[in-house]
């Protein structure tokens, strides 16, 4: 029981910071509207009157949310992250503000760093590496690196967790659970985005970033599709070093990709480099459907022959080829300004649901105008990326987390083929692969075997039918058939129903003790207090005590 207990005063505390980080930077009207007090056991321990009065920064919100999740660390740093890419689930402006945060961290002791490689591998230090540097050339707020070099002579690079940070992260995302609960309860305009959902969603990718498990399958699947490419590199991974805690992968010694005064010094082809590094990317994408999907400046290295390697596979996208195809299906409609031909690609996939398709086809008509005549070799893919991404946030269109990803990847290897060369243009590099997609998807092969899928989905549905249909008729016949109804958004409706007939009820009982007191206090029987029925004064006492507990938590709702 102990450690529960000790665990809950823990958390306890933790939800305390949170909520007065959140009041200091201004959001204190959103803890007030979530009921903390009312709603969490040992309320005391987070009473917030102290810190309610603090001068707010003069700072915008989106700026303010950002410094709220960086001073709250790891677990709301990378939240703040994977928002940044879900323009449908937050404002654009706070998305661009999200991607700056900064996610550095001090470093580990170099003994807590050793003995965590101890406890995996359950030998000394030295009796797995040659030699291994005591300080990190990177540290995060989940893990840190440092370089090292085998027994056998190869150089490595080793990631090592931060003790105790699953811990901690676990903690956390209880309480995010709980808050966007609370959220959804007193909140209401929150309920379309969904909280509960979008905690859920978090957990399952922060607690995949934490099993370097993970990575180390993704960067062997990269590996496995860059097998046979001149122009792309992918790192070993030493799978006997390595486990959920402890990443150990090949080092790569190259030039990072921003530094362009040295690889204009090592006689490297800039713009050759721009190119090898936007098909790199973009046959992850159209090609293989698994791409990088942090491809920034610090993540990708060039090598001798103009050569791409990419680091830092802990957060990749997936495509399926359906996807990929109405991607493909979207870009060619937009270049051909066919705007029915969006709305069917978006439709296609699954999207469109509940959105104006109108006002959809109004802003896409908008939108197409802004680039109407442009050539594809002047247009910037990136900033066409980002408007259509405010269209389609606009019209709350639900799009999947695959699709942002794609698009801040694209938007990213512009940018840096941009610094590489000023002339560099994607859109130009994208139209193969799309036009790739687009001929495959009506080629006799493919038909064929969409075809043969129909027929077998056509051939269970007709096999199936008969057997189906007799199922229902005799359950109907025999009375047991049933029908049932999944009611959404309707459980604060049944709640204040609930709330109400308990108030009537209360009501009823209080009207019921004010006139059999009444009736009492005219037959001047039993015993006497000051010439009056004592029944009938402690009956009118009770309805006094009663109703003044109404009124009183009637005024604390707020609805008279």
């Amino acid at each position: 029981m102990l450690p529960g207990i000790t665990q809950k005063i823990h958390n306890i505390q933790r939800l305390r910071q949170i909520l007065q980080v959140l009041v200091k930077y201004g959001f204190g009207y959103i803890v007030d509207r979530l009921h903390i007090e009312q709603n969490i056991i040992g309320r005391r321990f987070v009473k917030l009157k102290s810190i309610k009065k603090l001068d707010v920064f003069n700072q915008p919100a989106p700026v303010r949310a950002r410094k709220v999740l960086e001073e709250l660390g790891p677990t709301f740093i990378k939240l703040g992250q994977i928002l940044s890419t879900r323009p449908d689930l937050i404002p654009l402006e706070f998305c661009k503000e999200f991607e700056k945060l900064q996610d550095e961290a001090p470093a580990i002791e170099y003994e807590k760093v050793k003995a965590q490689i101890e406890n995996e591998f359950k030998q000394p230090i030295n009796k797995i590496f040659n030699n291994f540097s005591s300080q990190p050339v990177a540290a995060a707020s989940l893990a840190e690196v440092h370089l090292a070099e085998l027994k056998t002579g190869e150089k490595v690079v080793v990631k090592v967790q931060r003790p105790d940070i699953r811990r901690m992260i676990t903690a956390d995302l209880e309480i995010l659970y709980g808050l966007a609960k609370l959220a959804e309860k007193h909140i209401k305009e929150s309920r379309i985005y969904d909280p509960v959902g979008v905690v859920e969603e978090f957990k399952k990718t922060i607690l995949k970033e934490i099993d370097f498990n993970v990575e180390a399958n993704n960067i062997e699947r990269f590996r496995r599709n860059f097998k046979d490419d001149d122009i792309v590199y992918v790192p070993e991974v030493f799978r006997d070093l390595s486990t959920a805690k402890i990443l150990t992968i090949e080092r790569i010694e190259g030039i990072k990709v921003s530094d362009i005064e040295k690889i204009e010094e090592s006689g490297l082809d800039r713009k050759q480099i721009a190119i090898n590094g936007a098909n790199a990317v973009l046959k992850q994408i159209f090609i293989h459907g698994f791409f990088h999907a942090d491809p920034h400046p610090g993540n990708i290295f060039v090598l001798d022959n103009n050569r791409i390697a990419f680091v830092d596979y802990g957060m990749v996208g997936r495509l399926d080829e359906e996807t990929k195809v109405q991607f493909a299906s979207i870009l060619t409609a937009v270049v051909e300004r066919d705007v029915s031909g969006v709305i069917e690609s978006l439709i296609a996939t699954g999207v469109v649901e509940e959105a104006d398709v109108k006002r959809l086809s109004l802003d896409l008509e908008e939108l197409m105008d802004r680039y109407y005549g442009i050539p594809l070799k002047e247009l910037e893919m990136g900033q066409f990326l980002m408007d259509a991404i405010n269209v389609v946030s606009q019209n709350k269109i639900k799009i999947p987390p695959s699709l942002f990803l794609l698009s801040k990847a694209l938007i990213t290897i512009e940018g840096v083929g941009r610094k590489l060369d000023p002339e560099f243009n994607v859109a130009i590099h994208i139209k193969p692969f799309v036009g790739k997609l687009v001929r495959e998807k009506y080629s006799p092969k493919r038909i064929a075997k969409e075809l043969r899928g129909f027929a077998k989905e056509l051939y269970v549905f007709a096999s199936s039918f008969p057997k189906d249909l007799s199922l229902i008729f005799n359950k109907i016949k025999k009375g047991n058939l049933k029908v049932e109804f999944e009611h959404k958004g309707l459980e604060n409706l049944i709640s204040q129903m609930d709330k109400v007939s308990n108030r009537i009820a209360f009501s009823v009982i209080i009207a019921a003790l004010i006139i059999g007191s009444s009736i009492i206090m005219q037959t001047n029987k039993g015993p006497l207090f000051l010439g009056f029925p004592v029944l009938g004064i402690f009956g009118f006492l009770i309805a006094g005590i009663l109703g003044l507990w109404l009124v009183i938590a009637i005024l604390r709702s707020g609805r008279l």
